[in-house]
């Protein structure tokens, strides 16, 4: 006995086996062993700090599968029995334990913030170890014949599964060597320090400190747990700023996306999108299951005796692969959504960063209003094609695949409903051939209509002052017609599309199934329910490639607008200017030679200031305007502030230099937006300075302080060009040059004044705006959207078209259901009655259609075979149940067709009523909202607010009502099929509601955080464009697009938290549809038990199970989406009725004439812009007389422009009167009383257009009365050189300097031949010499009118018959000019002394 026993005993563990190590060696020593030691070390690194990157990841999956391969093998091992079981089994459980282990201490890992290393270097040696044992292990198998046949499946399973083990090593090894090490700064936290704990011991932190998905788990990324606390925030109504958001993820931040993208996107992101598409495949074709499994359930229904265990495997592969499906899908949907994220990143930093670099002359082929479109609209339309173009080869793949399963079924039968679709492949294709063209006539009339909205806004001032309101609206409103025209078309041939593709499936069926019981066969419950179930997955690459297609084609036309413009040449900076340091150049320019544009200096980086002659005042604080992204010296801040003479101006001011001054600084007067530019460039501390006339604005003591103390004083060591038409200043400059017509005509270093008319010079400066209050910031509505929106939208469509679609979609989705309740009547007919009427022998061939179809019999006479075995009762019956059948879904086709049309024309009905109020309530809106809200704000509604009311909201909201219908339709037919489902239904519904509800409140939010955050984009974007030149001279091309991308991320979080969202709710909805449809497979199988089951009303229940998750998660992401697009409904309704209106009133009994004398009366004026603010009139009381001449004087901020401001109307008045002719203005409509007056404003202001339109838009004046007041205000020459009346002016009169176009506006005036003219410091831009001639026109031709005039130069008001000195809102003097000149303590008496000493 001890002798037969001592091999065993005497060699317990042998290490030689038949040549081979031995199994025990193998996996006790080699496999066991460095398992057990890789739990016990890797256990010691739960605690410590790692790597935060995608290596951790990589990690984490291949530890994952891992375990699972070493689990299916121990299963394997459990079901073989061999004889070294106990071996494999210990083995195995070791390495399922160190693994788990490993897993866990990855997990851990991931959340620490230790970095910049490959992480704990014992971990891949640990993981080396295990190489030897796999390897030998695999060698054994190959070694092993039993393991290399397909007659031992579960010996070539743990083959399979070995080779699995090494690649996943081999997978975790590669991330250890190739790792993706993070930024230095990055945490979880933004604030977190290294070696901070995970949670602190604190409070938790805010959800806007967290970085969003960074630092999650494998199981919160999967199922977004990691969304949590900030879906939990936008449920209490917490979710109120942009700043409580989780910070972008570390790869889709802006620099990064940045770094990555060197404008191609194919380079940037192509293989990350193209891996994704592997995931598109897997989840194409785990679709596919749902049907056969369908189809065996269903046969299991029919056959009583069949075992329980056919209908629970059935059960089980729904489950599994709906399950995975859907997750398979949430993951890829979400992914691609990075991808497009990342694009629209990029793609706009690309624009912003071309915008920065392109020239000038190249830009101007460019308007505004296209350059926004492309930062919005073509930037979105590409971004959407990451979303389409997997689609457009996946849906012909889904196609084939679907056409092969139908062709197993049904034969070639499937092949009448096939012919159909394809005759519509071609129509489909001119559909959107005509849909594309329609889209590139509507883009162009869209960027038409954004231009011209941008100059309206520009200019309201202007149209406001000469009743122009209603001319510029219908302007808008032709444009918007013609825009209209083509939505209508586009929606009229979506709607051609919608009806052909939702009739198709009903006709599809019926063709079908004709031709399958033509040809011989009986419809069985399995056939009818598979065959149905597949045609609804032809329908889906059918109904969505047009869609794809369309999309596609529309990223196209996008693309090649956005190439155009980054293809624009480049501004030249080549050009060389030598000058000596310290230098001062003077350049003396009449009018006509001081065309707009930008001196550039070559080769020098550090930039030179610039100080252009139309001052660029950025929308921010005085103290931001000066600095200018520099750091703040407080010394040099103040010398500077002293040396341009702001110090009085920012001791009026509420906040000081913390004042916010309104866009292009529409709170400050002309003088102080000339010198904040002005101090602006001094901050700069540059070596050259290009000065564009600053003193054209200011009076001359002002004008004497910025020449001593700044161009002389600060500047005196810097080389100076400053181009002016004062030649008081002439002896202070080292060279003077004086040009004329483009031309130098003299140059020297000092020129006498003989051969120059001197002039008098500029009086105190101008306030436009005597309320320095900063501009409010954009408010975003909160909670849900109130009733009243969907009302708008609604009462915009028409309450009886509304109701009309209403009831056409229920029509449509009745006769839907009942089609496909007839469908199943008819098969359980045959079944109950087949076996009568045929004999087994038919029954047999004609239940197989391969028999039938590949037998000799059925290839030679197919047709009278039908005849043969057809009775002529069960023709009738087929006769009967066809007509029926055809029947209804002849009348589903004209519901369908009926509910398409109606739609589409009640959209465009909806988008031209929205469009209509809104820019009716912008017109009537006050001066003082233009003055408070950004220009970027406002456009927002016009495009792309108004983009999602025509385009984007109809979409969805079409989705959405076919979403309701289907499902109210599918649980009716659910529940009459299989009643026990509304138990467990009832639960799932309340489970339903209350996570979409929870979901609501977040994505409600963020969509309204995302047009929040828009808008500072677009202002940005804006206020850029119109800044070129001096954020090029001063070389801050770097330090604007570092905003942009500040401002583009504070967007892209909310986007990217919004489509997160969206994928927490989905991936939760998908679990409900995978419950829903597992249990109904269960009620079937239990039914079925009892013998209570009808296979008919099964197979209709189960098909339209099988597309339940796919209707559950699209009913709550279209009523979503149609939520966060009514939120642009509610932002242009919040503009359509809550905007301060000016009065609209008309009086009837006002004389034609009136005022035919001039008289105008203030009786106790009080006037303040806003409650709280001082009275910017304070009781003004004065008379001016009929013809008589006034003149108006005071310093900034003194109340002179407001009361212009106040006799037209624009400011309403506190207290008091202004009477015209002995009638008071408030009795007066607006229109009545702007028409009959005449203005001059300070800033000029041109619309793009012909000089004609300019001077007379509204064509009341003859040619020759055009051409004299042209000729009048000195502009023959000028406009006969561009091309007559009808040449261009240029995008806002680009093409004229800013004192030609002051004159244009002058000519306006004298064509309105108004009885009462206000000169409002009109010629603060042309020379000396212009000045005169046209103040000697003004005098002709308002000889016999009252003409109030706010100085300009004293000269220009000493033959006034009066002249008016306010101060702080008061009159303080009213007399003659000779009579305040003999009070020597008189203020003019000051400021004309003061004039008279400089000059």
């Amino acid at each position: 006995m001890e002798d037969k026993s001592s091999p065993h005993i005497d060699n317990p563990l042998p290490l030689w086996k038949d040549g081979n190590i031995s199994p025990c060696l193998n996996q006790l020593v080699l496999g066991a062993l460095p398992h057990a030691c890789m739990a016990v070390f890797t256990a010691c690194y739960l605690g410590l700090p790692s790597p935060q990157c995608h290596l951790i990841f990589i990690q984490l999956v291949s530890t994952v599968l891992a375990a699972c391969l070493y689990t299916a093998d121990i299963t394997l091992v459990g079901i073989l029995q061999q004889k070294d079981m106990y071996l494999d089994i210990l083995a195995d459980g070791c390495a399922i334990v160190a693994w788990l282990v490993h897993l866990s201490t990855i997990s851990v890992l991931q959340r620490t913030v230790y970095r910049r290393t490959r992480g704990p270097p014992l971990l891949p040696l640990l993981v080396l170890l295990l190489v030897p044992n796999l390897i030998i292990t695999l060698m054994l198998y190959c070694d092993n014949q039993d393991y290399l046949t397909l007659a031992e499946p579960l010996k070539l399973a743990r083959l399979v599964l070995a080779s699995g083990q090494i690649l996943v090593l081999l997978a975790y090894l590669l991330a250890f060597t190739f790792p993706c090490v993070g930024d230095a700064g990055y945490t979880l936290y933004v604030n977190g320090l290294d070696g901070s704990p995970l949670l602190p011991d604190s409070t938790p932190l805010a959800t806007g400190d967290m970085v969003a998905e960074d630092g999650s788990g494998f199981v919160s990324r999967l199922f977004y747990l990691w969304l949590t606390p900030l879906l939990r925030l936008g449920q209490r109504g917490e979710l109120d700023k942009p700043e409580d958001v989780y910070h972008l993820p570390q790869k889709l931040r802006t620099r990064v996306v940045c770094r990555h993208f060197q404008q191609n996107l194919l380079t940037a992101f192509g293989l990350w999108y193209c891996m994704l598409g592997l995931l598109k495949v897997t989840v194409n074709m785990l679709s596919f299951a749902g049907p056969l499994l369908l189809n065996s359930l269903v046969n299991y229904m029919g056959k009583p005796g069949a075992p329980v265990s056919w209908g629970v495997w059935c059960v089980l592969g729904l489950f599994a692969s709906t399950l995975v499906c859907s997750l398979f899908r949430n993951v890829f949907v979400f992914e691609v959504s990075k991808v497009a994220l990342s694009t629209r990143a990029a793609l706009i930093s690309v624009i912003y960063r071309k915008a920065l670099r392109v020239s000038g002359c190249s830009l101007s082929v460019f308007t505004l209003g296209e350059v926004v479109n492309l930062m919005s609209t073509d930037t979105d339309r590409v971004v959407n094609f990451f979303n389409s173009f997997h689609e457009l080869w996946s849906l012909p793949f889904q196609f084939a695949i679907t056409l092969y399963l139908l062709y197993l079924q049904v034969g070639v039968a499937f092949l009448g409903g096939l012919g159909v679709a394809l005759v519509l492949v071609p129509f489909n294709k001119f559909l959107a051939s005509r849909i594309l063209e329609n889209n590139k006539h509507m883009l162009r009339c869209k960027d038409s209509r954004v231009k011209l909205m941008t100059e309206i806004i520009f200019g309201i001032r202007v149209i406001k002052l000469y009743t122009w309101e209603s001319h510029f609206s219908q302007k808008v409103a032709t444009c918007r017609r013609e825009e209209l025209s083509h939505l209508r078309a586009i929606k009229y041939l979506d709607a051609l599309c919608v009806y052909t593709w939702a009739a198709l499936p009903v006709l599809i069926s019926i063709l079908t199934f004709v031709t399958y019981v033509l040809l011989g066969n009986q419809l069985t419950a399995a056939k009818v329910f598979t065959t149905l179930a597949l045609v609804g997955m032809l329908i889906i690459p059918l109904n969505a490639f047009p869609w794809v297609l369309n999309g596609i084609l529309e990223a196209k036309v996008s693309l090649e607008r956005i190439q155009r413009f980054l293809k624009l040449k480049n501004q030249n900076l080549q050009a060389h200017y030598a000058f000596s340091m310290h230098f001062f150049i003077l350049l003396l320019t009449p009018i006509c030679c001081r065309l707009s544009g930008v001196l550039y200096v070559g080769d020098r980086d550090a930039g030179f200031g610039l100080a252009s002659q139309e001052p660029w005042i950025q929308h921010a604080s005085v103290r931001d305007n000066i600095l200018f992204g520099k750091d703040y010296n407080a010394g040099f801040y103040n010398a500077v502030i002293d040396a341009c003479a702001l110090t009085d101006d920012l001791n009026v001011l509420i906040k000081g230099d913390k004042t916010e001054v309104g866009e292009n600084g529409v709170t400050l007067s002309g003088g102080q937006k000339a010198r904040l530019a002005l101090a602006r460039a001094v901050y700069m501390d540059k070596d050259i300075y290009l000065l564009d006339d600053p003193l054209a604005a200011v009076d001359p003591d002002v004008a004497e302080h910025l020449m001593t103390k700044c161009i002389m004083g600060l500047l005196k060591k810097k080389t100076r060009i400053l181009c002016t038409h004062r030649i008081e200043f002439a002896d202070k400059a080292d060279l003077v040059v004086l040009i004329d017509d483009g031309t130098i005509i003299k140059a020297g270093e000092h020129m006498k004044r003989n051969g120059v008319e001197q002039e008098e010079h500029p009086q105190p400066d101008l306030s436009l705006n005597d309320d320095p209050e900063q501009s409010g910031a954009e408010q975003k509505q909160v909670g849900g959207l109130a009733w009243r929106v969907y009302q708008t939208y609604w009462t915009a469509v028409g309450g009886f078209l509304a109701a009309s679609i209403l009831i056409s979609l229920l029509l449509m989705q009745v006769s839907k259901n009942v089609s496909d309740w007839w469908l199943s009547h008819w098969v359980s007919e045959l079944q109950h009655n087949g076996s009568s009427t045929m004999d087994c022998s038919s029954t047999a061939a004609l239940g197989s259609p391969h028999l039938l179809l590949f037998s000799p019999g059925g290839l030679i006479f197919p047709m009278p075979s039908v005849q043969t075995f057809l009775s002529p009762e069960i023709n009738s019956d087929v006769k009967f149940y066809l007509t029926v059948y055809g029947s209804i879904a002849a009348a589903n086709t004209v519901f369908t067709a009926l509910r398409a049309f109606l739609f589409a024309y009640g959209v465009v009905c909806a988008a031209s009523s929205i469009h209509n109020r809104l820019l009716d309530r912008i017109m009537k809106a006050t001066v003082t909202f233009f003055d408070t809200t950004p220009l970027g704000r406002i456009l927002n509604r016009f495009s792309s607010d108004l983009y999602s009311i025509d385009d984007s909201l109809p979409f969805i909201l079409n989705i959405l009502l076919a979403n309701i219908f289907g499902l109210l339709g599918m649980l009716v037919v659910i529940s009459y099929g299989l009643p026990w489902v509304l138990l467990p239904l009832l639960p799932l519904v309340l489970l339903y509601y209350r996570t979409q509800h929870f979901y609501r409140h977040t994505s409600r939010e963020l969509k309204r955080l995302c047009s929040l955050t828009l808008s500072p984009v677009y202002s940005h974007f804006s206020e850029t464009l119109t800044g070129l030149g001096i954020i090029r001279a001063s070389r801050s091309s770097a330090r604007f697009e570092e905003e942009i991308a500040k401002r583009l991320d504070k967007n892209q979080r909310c986007l990217f938290l919004s489509n997160a969202a969206m994928q927490w709710l989905d991936i939760r909805l998908q679990l409900i549809g995978v419950v829903v449809v597992t249990g109904l497979g269960v009620i079937a199988v239990v039914e079925h038990q009892f013998n209570s089951v009808d296979p008919g009303l099964v197979g209709l229940s189960l098909s339209y199970a099988l597309s339940i998750t796919s209707l559950l998660s699209g009913l709550i992401f279209s009523f979503t989406q149609t939520e966060m697009q009514l939120v642009s409904v509610e932002r242009t309704e919040e503009y359509s009725t809550g905007l301060p209106t000016e009065p609209q009133h008309h009086n009837t009994q006002l004389p034609d004439a009136w005022p035919d004398q001039g008289m105008v009366e203030f009786r106790d004026v009080v006037l303040a812009y806003r409650d709280g603010l001082p009275n910017a009139l304070d009781g003004v009381r004065l008379m001016i007389q009929p013809e008589e001449k006034i003149g108006i004087v005071g310093r900034t901020g003194s109340g002179k422009s407001t009361m212009i401001l106040a006799l037209f109307g624009l400011v309403e008045l506190n207290q008091g009167q202004i009477l015209l002719d002995h009638v008071d203005i408030s009795s007066v409509g607006l229109a009545q009383l702007r028409s009959r007056l005449a203005v001059i404003p300070q800033d000029p202001f041109l619309f793009s257009g012909s000089v004609r339109e300019n001077l007379d838009p509204c064509g009341r004046y003859p040619e020759p009365q055009l051409l004299d007041v042209v000729e009048q205000c000195h502009l023959s020459s000028v406009v006969s050189r561009i091309g007559g009346l009808d040449a261009d002016v240029g995008e806002r009169g680009k093409f004229f300097s800013s004192g030609q176009r002051q004159l244009l506006c002058l000519a306006r005036a004298l064509l309105t031949q108004a009885k009462i003219l206000c000169i409002d410091e009109a010629t603060a831009s042309v020379d000396h010499k212009t000045d005169k001639l046209l103040q000697q026109t003004i005098r002709e031709m308002f000889q016999d009118k009252t003409v109030l005039t706010i100085a300009h130069r004293i000269n220009t008001i000493m033959d006034c018959d009066r002249v008016v000195v306010m101060h702080a809102g008061k009159v303080v003097e009213f007399d003659t000019p000779a009579a305040l000149l003999r009070n020597i303590d008189s203020i003019f008496n000051t400021l004309y002394v003061g004039t008279q000493l400089h000059t």
